[in-house]
């Protein structure tokens, strides 16, 4: 009785061991034939801030995050987003740690280590306190005002407005905030005089009665000059081949009016119009050439 048990046992044991080195096989085999993702090769850590209309904490949505939705439809990659300050951002991008981030203006020192795909535009204006603003006329007469300013730190605006703050900050007149946020708070204290800031940034902190009654806007960087916000793709977790695929899928989305349909939850069809990036793209050939 004993044997008969015992040579069951050994038989279910060697059944067992056989299908799981079938479905084992068969595991491999379907890897092996399925073709490998060509714009990611593993999950990606990307990482939203906190910016008006683009990213809001509060509510843990905006267009920004709504584009990535369906990039990560449109690529089947796996995206875990993360929220993280903007001086954290380049901090762990540099050290391999992200992969991806949004609405970054290019520099010659981040696209050292990332490709920056262009997808928005939009410009920067001075906010000025209402009862200060006779004080400057021009971007001239506010660099010699003596008007404190108020900028995000690390962040890069229209080169006439980042000139201004580079003669600012010598004479201790730039006060930097850790976020958009705090930038404007900076102004309604009485803090600054003046701030930077994007109407897809303002418009969504202040109420039309703060921005009728308290504030003036002046517009003075030469019409030529905008802020390009572009999708960081890390050096180290993309290839140029997964970035120019990036590349053309932004191209893609912007063409056949996916980008313009996940922003309309948050600013009107002209807004969103005007937000889309027309522009050269990275790896087109006037960029090559240019």
């Amino acid at each position: 009785m004993f044997s008969r048990t015992a040579a069951r046992q050994t038989l279910v044991r060697r059944l067992r061991d056989l299908m799981a080195l079938v479905i084992t096989g068969l595991i491999s085999t379907a890897h092996a034939a399925s073709p490998e993702n060509p714009y990611c090769s593993r999950p990606l850590r990307v990482a939203l801030f906190e910016y008006g209309v683009l990213y809001r904490s509060a509510t843990q949505d905006g267009a920004d995050s709504r584009l990535l939705a369906l990039l990560q439809q449109r690529t089947g990659c796996q995206l875990d987003i993360v929220v993280l300050p903007r001086t954290r951002v380049w901090a762990e991008m540099k050290a391999g740690i992200l992969d991806v981030a949004t609405a970054v203006i290019p520099t010659p020192e981040r696209e050292s280590y990332a490709y920056i795909l262009p997808y928005l535009q939009t410009r920067n204006v001075v906010l000025f306190n209402k009862k200060v603003a006779g004080r400057a006329h021009n971007i001239q007469e506010l660099a010699q005002s003596g008007l404190r300013m108020g900028a995000v730190r690390s962040f890069r605006h229209e080169p006439a407005y980042d000139a201004l703050l580079d003669t600012l900050r010598p004479r201790q007149l730039v006060l930097e905030a850790a976020d958009v946020q705090e930038n404007l708070r900076f102004l309604q204290r009485g803090m600054v005089d003046a701030v930077l800031s994007q109407p897809i940034v303002y418009r969504a902190y202040l109420s039309e009665a703060q921005l009728r009654n308290d504030i003036v806007i002046r517009d003075w960087a030469p019409q030529q000059e905008a802020s390009i916000g572009g999708l960081m793709l890390s050096r180290t977790a993309f290839t140029e081949a997964q970035a120019r695929r990036w590349d053309k899928l932004i191209e893609s989305v912007q063409k056949d009016g996916s980008q313009i349909k996940a922003y309309l939850p948050f600013m009107s069809a002209t807004e969103a119009q005007d937000l889309v990036y027309t522009g050269p793209r990275p790896f087109s050939a006037e960029s090559a050439s240019r």
